[in-house]
């Protein structure tokens, strides 16, 4: 499988080492195959609509092979996920509404 049809992920920010530690210690390699990433965190995904969001830019993931043939097994590299992870949690802690204080503190 070629790459050259895959954006780029831009890691920002690195992924934290506690992040690719735990990934680490339930994966139990630095190449994560695509099928076990699937089940894990894709659930809602088939194979090939996995394959189509990772294609289109929707989740920005890099596949690599270790062979050239198509039929090669598709990996994830450990920190490409943990810099998913990391990146989609503080998107959401951004995203949260803070709450407003409509009148500040006043001291009597």
């Amino acid at each position: 499988m070629s790459n050259a049809n895959q954006p780029p992920l831009r890691l920002m920010p690195a992924p934290d080492a506690a992040t690719v530690e735990l990934l680490y210690r339930d994966f139990g390699d630095v190449l994560i195959p695509l099928d076990k990433l699937r089940v894990q965190y894709f659930r809602h995904l088939n194979e090939k609509s996995l394959l189509s969001e990772i294609v289109s830019g929707r989740i920005q993931l890099p596949i690599t092979t270790l062979h050239a043939s198509r039929k090669a097994m598709k990996f994830v590299h450990i920190r490409h996920i943990a810099a998913l992870i990391d990146i989609r949690a503080y998107k959401a802690d951004e995203e949260l509404p803070r709450p407003h204080h409509e009148t500040p503190d006043k001291y009597d």
